[in-house]
């Protein structure tokens, strides 16, 4: 509805269904970014070792490009670069990442979108003031089934962020990574 663009961090399981592979078209087709979040987004399987996690990111990539031609550049670690369960492998993982060509990306401000009872209000609370006066912000929202609060939210977060003075961007491999 604003023109704004995104960039959609995939996870390959959803794409198995006609409705995922048609979401997916419709993303690139809109002039999206799209960036891996792996196949499984099974964070026990995933992160189990660094060839693990290169496999499963594989799959998730294959079937991108298969779908839609699309070569995605960037890609988002599941739970964020530095986690609980890959602690004793992310440096590794980073690195091997970044000789394949691929640019990791983390957030420096949180929708908090994932929890149960998050409002639409209340997303708008966590991002707005947390963008504002920032040289950069990448701010960590989901689409996933449910997240109506999050639909909801949009149109004041772009709105906010327009009125003081914020140019909304995709997230593209020139971006200035941020990390944790």
């Amino acid at each position: 509805e604003k023109g704004i663009k995104a960039a959609f961090f995939i996870i390959g399981d959803n794409l198995k269904s006609g409705l995922g592979k048609k979401m997916l078209k419709r993303i690139v087709d809109e002039g999206h970014t799209v960036g891996i979040h792996t196949m499984t987004h099974k964070y026990d399987s995933i992160y189990k070792s660094v060839e693990a996690f290169l496999d499963d990111f594989n799959q998730a990539f294959e079937l991108v490009y298969e779908i839609t031609g699309v070569k995605a550049e960037i890609f988002r670690f599941p739970g964020g670069s530095i986690n609980n369960y890959n602690s004793g492998i992310y440096q590794e993982l980073i690195a091997e990442m970044l000789r394949r060509g691929f640019t990791a990306y983390d957030w420096n401000v949180s929708s908090a979108d994932s929890a149960l009872s998050m409002d639409s209000g209340k997303i708008v609370e966590n991002i707005v003031p947390n963008c504002l006066g920032r040289n950069l912000s990448i701010v960590l929202m989901h689409d996933s089934r449910g997240k109506t609060a999050t639909v909801e939210a949009l149109p004041q977060v772009i709105d906010d962020l327009q009125a003081g003075g914020m140019n909304l961007l995709p997230l593209r491999n020139t971006v200035r990574p941020v990390f944790f």
